[in-house]
């Protein structure tokens, strides 16, 4: 058996906590013996738990990469444990206790980083080579985004974020949902899954909002989150005389009630690596709307299953969702046509088998050298 110990320093759960838990529901408990490292407090703890493996909470990671005391924690955590592998979720405290307990290090890169130059870029390059045997992007904008800044390519394995398709509901399942949110059977839902962060374009959606409400009484518009503009948004809500058109779910455990009754699911990010809400929406048959950004148009392909537009165009998001608002029988295409791409290239059992793939490869040679 391989023993493995992920470590994530999110208090929050994001795309790197969630690319994790689905990562978790699909591996091979009989071949995988999985442990998982968070900072005290983090909301995944109870999560991972639930899915059946041991966490081991510790303080100085929160929500950060180094942190020199940490890095002595960690070590002796792997000293004691000795896992075959350390994998790391951008945390260099981890990488470098790793390195000095003899784990082999894999590293999944869930962002795009802006791109470096000069010292800092070898720097970086350094570091990557000497304290990663192997990096995982979860899509090939990020892999390209890793070797502009340095990394040699041979180390990248682009291995895509898959996800649990999410549960769909029946029509009358979805009648009292909509009935909760006090939304009437003829209003379309408009939706956006992400976390209330810059990066996310919020404002952008909400531009388009408020255009799109000046002749569509028949609209109403979804943000399910939680995160730092949160306010900020409600007061551009506010100022925009938005308020009824605009629900704010706040964090919703069963976010799969959002996907069932949203019909147009939206990302106006200014960057993205790959997008696991879209990939969500696309399970239950869900158009897209999205930026033609990193990972994006890997999963959206433009006029098939949905639409993209340039980052931070909330004229383009307008023309884009209108045209799902008035075609009812598009919308119903392209989510299907979403389903089969979400099918074929990004459920968690794909993605798990590869990194089971690439588990074995990277302890394969631990046992050679």
């Amino acid at each position: 058996m391989i023993k493995v110990i992920h470590v994530l320093s999110d208090m929050k759960i994001g795309g790197a906590g969630s690319w994790l838990l689905n990562l978790l529901g699909a591996i091979d408990k009989e071949k995988f013996e999985i442990k998982v490292v968070l900072p005290q407090g983090s909301m995944l703890a109870d999560k991972i738990k639930n899915l059946g493996f041991e966490v081991i909470s510790v303080d100085g990671i929160k929500d950060k990469s180094y942190d020199a005391r940490a890095v002595n924690l960690l070590y002796y955590i792997f000293r004691a444990e000795k896992p075959d592998i350390v994998h790391t979720h951008a945390s260099l405290s981890a990488r470098f206790a790793a390195k000095r307990a003899g784990a082999k290090i894999i590293n999944t890169k869930h962002c795009i980083d802006s791109r470096i130059t000069g010292i800092r870029r070898f720097a970086g390059a350094l570091i990557n080579d000497r304290y990663c045997d192997s990096i995982i992007a979860v899509s090939e904008a990020v892999k390209r985004n890793i070797a502009e800044n340095g990394v040699p390519d041979d180390k990248i394995s682009v291995i895509y974020g898959g996800i649990n398709p999410v549960k769909v509901l029946d029509d009358k399942e979805k009648s009292l949902v909509r009935e909760k949110w006090g939304i009437a059977e003829e209003e379309v839902v408009v939706g956006i899954v992400a976390r209330l962060a810059e990066v996310k374009g919020h404002k952008y959606f909400i531009d388009a909002a408020e255009i799109i409400s000046r002749d569509n009484d028949n609209v109403r518009f979804f943000i399910a989150g939680i995160g730092p503009k949160e306010e900020e948004l409600k007061e551009l809500i506010k100022q925009k005389g938005l308020t009824d058109k605009v629900v704010f779910t706040g964090f919703v455990d069963e976010i799969y009630e959002v996907f069932n009754i949203i019909d147009i699911n939206v990302i106006s990010s200014l960057s993205e690596a790959l997008c696991l809400s879209l990939i969500e929406g696309m399970s239950v048959g869900k158009p897209s709307v999205a930026a033609d950004t990193g990972g994006i148009p890997e999963v959206v392909k433009d006029g098939y299953n949905g639409f993209l537009v340039p980052p931070g165009d909330a004229e383009g998001l307008v023309d884009a969702i209108l045209k799902l608002i008035h075609d009812p029988e598009l919308r119903k295409t392209m989510g299907d046509r979403g389903r089969e791409i979400m099918e074929k290239s990004f459920t968690a059992d794909i993605m798990a088998e590869k990194i089971e793939g690439l588990y074995e490869s990277v302890t394969r040679k631990n046992r050679r050298e």
